[in-house]
């Protein structure tokens, strides 16, 4: 094969299936989306480990049914939230402000993020844009 073959072969990837009767570009389609989930689970994001965890009290949201449980919370400063995903579709956990950002997390996957600054935090779901939650932070909030 010439480096042209070669170049022609890449640049048309249906006579290249046709010539060798092999995988379908939807096989292939789909391997390619499936190595890219696999590749954005395990990218490391901001705040993504437990060290970033304070050691003050601790709050879990959940993920379950596409929805944030509960929906809004209220805190106070130090206060570290800990989100778990309980369902089998993943979800991920941003704030508009671009204060936090979690990978993307699988089945049981967590995100903590220590809120040391009183103030509200509107965050979502960047796979499920309806998905919404808020933390309100406040001194002396229990």
């Amino acid at each position: 094969m010439t480096v042209r073959d070669s170049m022609h072969f890449a640049a048309n990837p249906g006579t290249a299936f046709e010539a060798s009767g092999s995988k379908s570009p939807s096989v292939l389609h789909a391997l390619r989306l499936t190595v890219l989930f696999t590749a954005l689970v395990s990218t490391p994001c901001l705040a993504e480990d437990a060290n970033n965890a304070g050691a003050g009290p601790v709050v879990t949201v959940s993920m379950d049914h596409t929805t944030f449980i509960p929906s809004e919370i209220t805190v106070a400063p130090g206060t570290t939230v800990t989100w778990v995903n309980n369902e089998a579709m993943p979800h991920n956990v941003a704030d508009l402000n671009k204060g936090f950002r979690s990978k993307i997390l699988a089945k049981d996957g967590k995100f903590s993020f220590t809120f040391t600054t009183a103030g509200e935090y509107d965050y979502l779901c960047l796979i499920h844009p309806n998905m919404k939650g808020k933390v309100i932070v406040k001194p002396g909030a229990s």
